[in-house]
């Protein structure tokens, strides 16, 4: 069930991914196994309630990312090909990136 809630994360946008997945699934983890052991009925609607929750909250999050702007979004990772050693001036350092 690990596997396939991992995979229904990689729904989600990029950003959201990397800050958030693995707390997700550690949480999702210990949950299961707290429902598991109430029983398998319990944990069986446990699994289907998450699972659908995370198929249903991708588009959301997909939403949420593209009409609110980054600034007060808060969950854009930097452009790791914008960042430049501290010190270098921004010409001087993407000089030599077209080469």
């Amino acid at each position: 069930m690990k596997r396939c809630y991992q995979a229904l994360v990689r729904l989600y946008p990029y950003d959201y991914q990397v800050s958030f997945t693995a707390e997700m699934v550690t949480v999702f983890e210990h949950s299961a196994l707290e429902c598991r052991a109430q029983g398998l009925l319990s944990y069986l609607r446990f699994c289907s309630g998450d699972l659908t929750g995370l198929v249903l909250a991708a588009p959301r999050e997909w939403m949420a990312k593209w009409t609110t702007p980054r600034m007060i979004r808060g969950r854009a990772l930097p452009d790791l090909r914008m960042m430049r050693p501290a010190g270098v001036s921004r010409e001087t350092h993407f000089a030599g990136a077209g080469k």
